[in-house]
């Protein structure tokens, strides 16, 4: 999962960061948070690893997006965000058929990436071949169709969470969790992103910071 910090520089840019810096220092909370998927392609959909027989339906993906829909929900539900799928929202994430590093075209594709501007918002994406060959990789033996398209919900639906985190908390060292059961986790790479439970680690305290919690008066 990568993560990119934008930083403004220059004098013409002077009304920008006086701006970034009154959002920081304001006591309001919460945040808007918006999440949508992007056409997936029918070759991604029918290239997947022999165990999930037949491929990914059309009935499957909408089941997909709707697990994934609830994963966010569920691990911000402590947090003052709303989550919505508009494309004007302060923080974005978007499922997309794949991505590719421009760095790096013959590297990996990696799962998920995310730009932020401090204090303003931050934009990012997932990729649905990734992490859907991941969670039909990763299924326990026993794991059956539903089960697997199940995964690949909750796959997509941390990664997204994973990216949201790096944009509402900006440079802060996520990635240094060793809790593979976290959302900070450094790679989606790994059976606890699609099966079982997940919860927050280092980047609990600095979620509330910059959001609220629930429970709060203030926002």
């Amino acid at each position: 999962m990568r993560s990119r910090q934008i930083v403004i520089f220059g004098g013409t840019m002077l009304v920008a960061a006086a701006v970034a810096i009154a959002v920081v220092l304001s006591p309001r909370r919460g945040a808007d948070i918006g999440f949508w998927f992007d056409p997936i392609t029918t070759d991604t959909l029918t290239t997947v690893p022999e165990r999930l027989s037949d491929g990914i339906s059309v009935d499957d993906l909408s089941a997909i997006e709707s697990i994934a829909r609830r994963e966010i929900a569920h691990a911000f539900r402590e947090f003052h965000v709303r989550l919505s799928d508009s494309r004007q929202a302060t923080y974005r994430v978007r499922v997309v058929d794949s991505l590719r590093n421009p760095m790096a075209p013959r590297a990996p594709s990696p799962s998920g990436e995310s730009r932020s501007i401090p204090g303003l918002g931050g934009q990012g994406a997932v990729s649905f071949r990734v992490l859907a060959h991941s969670a039909i990789a990763f299924a326990p033996p026993d794991a059956g169709r539903v089960d697997m398209i199940g995964a690949i919900g909750r796959g997509i639906g941390r990664a997204a969470v994973h990216e949201f985190a790096h944009q509402v908390v900006g440079s802060a060292p996520i990635h240094d969790s060793t809790d593979v059961r976290s959302y900070e986790y450094r790679t989606a790479a790994r059976p606890e992103q699609y099966y079982g439970e997940m919860h927050w680690d280092i980047a609990r305290p600095l979620l509330e910071k910059r959001l609220g919690l629930q429970s709060s008066n203030g926002r």
